[in-house]
């Protein structure tokens, strides 16, 4: 299996709300080493486009020191 479709099935991210919810995800995971912060980098930035369409910048706070985060907040 495709190592995309597998982060697309484990981080589905369709809305605002899954968006939020998927972040958390990823930030669980990092932390308990399950995924590598090259993963969580890239389950944040497709959050990151969902909630900046949805004009909610301001998702999760912990990871305002982030690349994604700092790109967006420049905008």
């Amino acid at each position: 299996m495709h190592r995309s479709l597998t982060m697309e099935l484990i981080f589905p991210i369709r809305d605002e709300p899954s968006a939020r919810l998927m972040s958390l995800k990823a930030e669980c995971l990092h932390t308990a080493g399950v995924i590598i912060e090259r993963e969580e980098q890239a389950v944040l930035g497709r959050a990151a486009k969902v909630l900046a369409v949805s004009d909610c910048i301001q998702a999760v706070s912990w990871h305002d020191e982030t690349p994604i985060y700092a790109a967006m907040a420049a905008n």
